[in-house]
This record gives structure tokens, C-alpha cells and sequence, in this order.
């Protein structure tokens, strides 16, 4: 009967024993990144099973595990871990960043960060590498063909003229339909600023020329109503957030000074001129008119449509060739306006040019040129607690038109330090 018993008790023990190893043990420790800064929010999840855990502010966790399990840790933007837990009870992990990870990372409203696929709204992205080394100065020209859904429209093709830019277009019956910008979490304004009449020759530009494209890290515009529900009404027709080199909170720089430089030179030449008919020069009615270019007479000299019958006798038979009064100096062109008191009238009066046909709106047009230079220093401290970032950019722009330009010289200083 006492062997009997023993058996038994020995039994029960065995059982307790087993259901003690079941349980497990609980496991604790740190997640930090490769300066040695806490990671908050990772998730750690034992593999096979749906146990798991988040780490704390602090980049503490804890689990109930069981020895010989494996620990898997993800977070978003770096390279997920695996440990095979040990018979120690401290398990501490050190996550390194993953750049390919960091480009589906997302930056949206107020600067908040988000994974590209958790978001409930259509958002395009353009990366710093795809602003840079472009032939335009202004942001948004750069920003054309580039974001899906995005129309960009220029004032003009001469340089430093303005741009609108359009999200989905998004029409107003108050003809603001212009996209929210907003640059590392400011408001940027993005209205044509005109200074003076445009008769005297002056190109409305926006504040786009105030940024420089090769200091530019992202670009996200944020498309549907909820992607600008915290900016308000001046987010209703879409938000384009920009993060600069100096204002980018995203990885940290090289523990040794970094400095970048880039040169880019691109010409600027007239795509293509119309045809011109060679037979037949201004004019209305085959009489020779200054305001009128549609009918005059031919820039033959016999025939009924020669230049010796017409009606108005503006042209001379100079040696057997028509010739015209040079319009600087006729009293019957816009010099009547000022009773030909100015110095072009009185220089040009007198003179007369042949009646042929001339290449002057070919002539007119030159090569342009866009002289493109950026520096760029960075780095960080030993330590990677310190950061700076210092950008300089140089843009000077020949336009293909005579008397327009654009020179602009750009500054940017940025850092963060974390204490």
C-alpha cells in the first residue's frame, strides 16, 4: 500500500512539474538603435504564435516565453531582428535603420511620419534624388510629370515666371484653387507676387524660387479631403508637404564631415518656329499697313499685287527697290503717341529698310542657359546624438528671350541634437 502510494505521489510531482515547464519563463530587456538611443513601439512577437508585446517609451519590454522560442522584433524603417531565446532572461536587441524601408515612409500632416500602405488616402511621393540636378529653379515646374494627379501650370516660358499648382483639378468658383504648401511643418505661401505694371516689363514670380531643389529631401502631396482635415480650410484643395535637407529629422549624418558638391549646366533652345509665307508682307487690303499682318502687298515689285501698286504709296522705288520707312522713326507709328519727341524717333527718322521678307522672330530668340551649383556640408558627432546640415545654392538663368534672367542665391542651415 506505501509503494503503492509512492507511485502515486511520484506521479502527481512529474505532472506538477510538467505543468510548470509549460508556463515558461518571462523574459525582459532593451531595444536601442546603432547610437544607442531607445527605440519606443517595436513590435515583438513570438514566432509561430500570436504572443507578443510593444516596448515601452523607455525601449523596455517584457514577455512570457518559452525557452528555445524565437523573439522576432520589427519597426517600421528598421531591419527586423530574430533572437532564439537562451536560458539567460535578458534578451537586449540592436535595430539598424533600413534605408529601403525608409523610402515607404510617408511624411503627412504636422510632420507625422506614416507607412505608405497604412494610409487611408491617395498620397505621391518625390524623392530628393529625382529634385535635384533639374534645369528649373522653381520647385513646382520640377514637381511636373513627376507626382501623379499634380497639374502644374506656368504664367509664361520666360524665367522666374509663376507657377499654379492644381491636386486632381480642383476647380473654385473663386479661382483660388491653388495646393496648400507647406515646408518642415510651416505654411509656405505660394501666391504670385507682382511688383509694378507688367508693361514695364516685370515677370509675376511665386515664392517657389525662394527654395532650393537640391536641398530638398522629400516630397509628399497629400491628395484626398482626409490627408488635409488638420490643416483646415486652407487644405482644401490638397496639401504639398516638403522636407528640406536642413529640416529633415530622418537619418542621422556621417560621424565625419560630408560634403557634396554638384554642377550642372543645360541650354535652352526653341523647340520649333511655325512656317512663314515669303510672298506677301503687313498690311490690309494689299495696301502696307504698321498694325495690320495679314494682307499687304507681295515683296514683289511688278504684278497686281506688287509692292509698285499699292494703294497706300508707303513704298518708295529706291533704285528699282521698295524700301519702307523705318517704324522708329514715322510720325504715323507709335512716336505720333509722344509727337515724336524721343530719342528713338529722332535717331531713325529719315531712314528706310529694304521690303523683303526677314527671319525677325527667328532672330529674335537667343541660346538660354541655366548654370546650376549646389554645396552641401553634413555630419554628426562621434556619439550621432548631433547633427547639422548646411546647404548653398547658386542658379543663374540666361533666358531665351533678350533682357530676361534670373539670379538667385540660396542659404539653408539646419541641425538637431538630441539631449
Amino acid at each position: 500500500m506505501k509503494t503503492k502510494f509512492s507511485g502515486i505521489l511520484t506521479l502527481i510531482l512529474a505532472l506538477v512539474a510538467q505543468l510548470t515547464f509549460a508556463q515558461g519563463k518571462t523574459v525582459s530587456g532593451s531595444v536601442s538603435d546603432d547610437s544607442g538611443m531607445s527605440v519606443a513601439g517595436v513590435n515583438i512577437v513570438v514566432q509561430g504564435t500570436t504572443t507578443g508585446t510593444q516596448s515601452d517609451f523607455d525601449g523596455n519590454y517584457s514577455i512570457m516565453v518559452d525557452e528555445g522560442a524565437v523573439l522576432s522584433f520589427t519597426y517600421v524603417g528598421y531591419t527586423g531582428v530574430t533572437v532564439t531565446v537562451g536560458s539567460s532572461d535578458t534578451v537586449n536587441v540592436t535595430m539598424s535603420e533600413d534605408v529601403a524601408q525608409l523610402e515607404e515612409v510617408i511624411v503627412t500632416a504636422l510632420g507625422i511620419k506614416r507607412e505608405k500602405k497604412a494610409l487611408g488616402y491617395a498620397v505621391s511621393e518625390v524623392s530628393g534624388e529625382e529634385m535635384e540636378g533639374r534645369t528649373e529653379g522653381d520647385v513646382a515646374r520640377v514637381l511636373s510629370g513627376k507626382a501623379s494627379g499634380v497639374n502644374v501650370t506656368s504664367q509664361g516660358g520666360t524665367s522666374g515666371s509663376a507657377t499654379n499648382v492644381v491636386i486632381r483639378g480642383y476647380t473654385s468658383i473663386n479661382g483660388n484653387n491653388q495646393a496648400l504648401f507647406v515646408v518642415d511643418g510651416v505654411p509656405f505661401s505660394s501666391e504670385t507676387n507682382a511688383q509694378g505694371g507688367y508693361i514695364g516689363g516685370n515677370i509675376g514670380s511665386t515664392r517657389f524660387l525662394d527654395l532650393d531643389p537640391n536641398n530638398i529631401a522629400s516630397v509628399a502631396v497629400l491628395k484626398g479631403l482626409a490627408a488635409a482635415t488638420l490643416y483646415g480650410t486652407a487644405g482644401k484643395n490638397g496639401v504639398v508637404v516638403i522636407t528640406t535637407k536642413s529640416g529633415s529629422l530622418g537619418p542621422k549624418g556621417p560621424s565625419k564631415t560630408e560634403i557634396t558638391i554638384n554642377q550642372s549646366y543645360f541650354v535652352n533652345e526653341i523647340a520649333s518656329m511655325p512656317d512663314y509665307q515669303n510672298k506677301y508682307g503687313g498690311g490690309f487690303d494689299q495696301s502696307f499697313g504698321w498694325f495690320f499682318s495679314n494682307w499687304g502687298p507681295g515683296f514683289h515689285r511688278d504684278g497686281v499685287d506688287g509692292w509698285a501698286n499699292d494703294p497706300a504709296g508707303t513704298i518708295i522705288d529706291t533704285d528699282g527697290v521698295g524700301t519702307v520707312e523705318h517704324p522708329y522713326g514715322s510720325g504715323a507709328f507709335l512716336n505720333a503717341l509722344m509727337g515724336g519727341n524721343n530719342v528713338l524717333n529722332a535717331e531713325f527718322t529719315g531712314q528706310r529698310y529694304v521690303w523683303q521678307p526677314y527671319e525677325s522672330v527667328e532672330n529674335f530668340f537667343r541660346s538660354g542657359g541655366v548654370s546650376n551649383t549646389s554645396v552641401n556640408i553634413r555630419g554628426a558627432s562621434d556619439d550621432g546624438k548631433v547633427s547639422y546640415n548646411v546647404n548653398w545654392g547658386n542658379l543663374d538663368e540666361k533666358g531665351f528671350t533678350p533682357g530676361n534672367s534670373l539670379k538667385r542665391n540660396t542659404l539653408s542651415i539646419g541641425g538637431r541634437a538630441e539631449l
